[in-house]
């Protein structure tokens, strides 16, 4: 069967255009593979292409594809195309997992335990606080513009940038970084900043909500600054499925009252002015200076490092505090 015939019928036609509209019209179907549709709309039939053919599709029919469809998940192509797909398909504007290596780490390790996205304080999973919740923080936390864990007179620091919609980031928070925590933070080697990547190329990093979501972090920061690792921990912990928009006004103020934040309102606020908007920025522009690439990566030294190789993370970190 030739790309000009379709694959549902088989009727032969003049081009692939002919067949593609015959597929869809005739049959609720896609022309590369014969599968049926669910939904009406042609934006299911596009977000078919791009979950299931990202290699396949002729360039005009991408480019339709990308002007209709806001996004696409990793977990969508995963569960519809495999690994192979969900790393090679993403296209270069959606980015929504940093790191091909992270995200499959992240998704073959287990799944994530999720809390209602759009329920009160009463959805929130609040377990006794673990070793980020409980992470010291300087003495003069005012005299950080981002948020710090550990002590002012710590021998060497690592910059973490994550995004709080991001899945990956959320199994590193529940995993590995509280270990790193445990060896280093709490004996006063290492200090670990955390830069929130809510924009990327100057577009919402992993949907149009991550940057409310920053906002929310860096209220936290800079009104109860004590809280901040107690809410971090508490977002990562119950994050929401990374294709929803759940970084809402009412979802963050809800993180902040389950992680005793003492002035949850500081968060709607900050949302909905756009309060810390140029820190934001500041970070997406330093992201790209560096060569970040997704999220989570460590900056350790001079190195950016995927905490996914905990055992070079390690080495990394040992390196900077035995030469600091």
């Amino acid at each position: 069967m030739s790309g000009n015939d379709c694959p549902v019928c088989g009727e032969g036609f003049d081009s692939a255009g002919g067949a593609r509209s015959h597929a869809w019209e005739a049959h609720g179907a896609c022309h590369y593979c014969g599968e049926r549709v669910a939904g009406e709309e042609k934006a299911a039939l596009y977000r078919h292409w791009l979950v299931a053919h990202p290699e396949d599709l002729s360039r005009r029919d991408a480019n339709r594809a990308e002007n209709e469809v806001d996004s696409i998940t990793f977990g969508d192509r995963l569960s519809n195309g495999g690994v192979g797909a969900a790393v090679r398909g993403l296209p270069r504007r959606a980015f929504l997992v940093g790191g091909g290596v992270l995200a499959i780490g992240g998704v073959a390790a287990g799944g994530i335990a999720l809390s209602n996205v759009l329920g009160g304080v009463e959805d929130i999973e609040t377990s006794e606080p673990g070793p980020v919740g409980t992470a010291s923080i300087p003495d003069s936390p005012g005299d950080y513009r981002y948020a710090v864990m550990g002590s002012a007179d710590a021998t060497a620091t690592v910059t973490y940038f994550g995004s709080w919609k991001c899945p990956v980031c959320a199994r590193f928070g529940e995993g590995f970084l509280p270990t790193l925590v445990t060896d280093y933070v709490a004996p006063g080697d290492l200090r670990i900043e955390f830069r929130n990547l809510a924009y990327f190329g100057g577009d919402p990093f992993l949907g149009p909500d991550a940057p409310s979501a920053g906002q929310a972090g860096l209220a936290v920061w800079n009104t109860d600054p004590s809280s901040y690792w107690r809410f971090h921990e508490v977002v990562f912990r119950n994050q929401p499925p990374e294709a929803q928009r759940w970084a809402t006004p009412d979802k963050l103020e809800a993180f902040a009252k389950a992680a005793s934040v003492s002035d949850p309102g500081a968060v709607r606020r900050a949302v909905q002015t756009d309060e810390y908007d140029d820190a934001l920025r500041a970070t997406s522009q330093r992201a790209q200076q560096l060569g970040v690439s997704g999220t989570p990566t460590l900056r350790i030294g001079d190195s950016l490092v995927n905490p996914g190789n905990q055992q070079q993370t390690r080495t990394r970190i040992e390196a900077a505090i035995e030469n600091a």
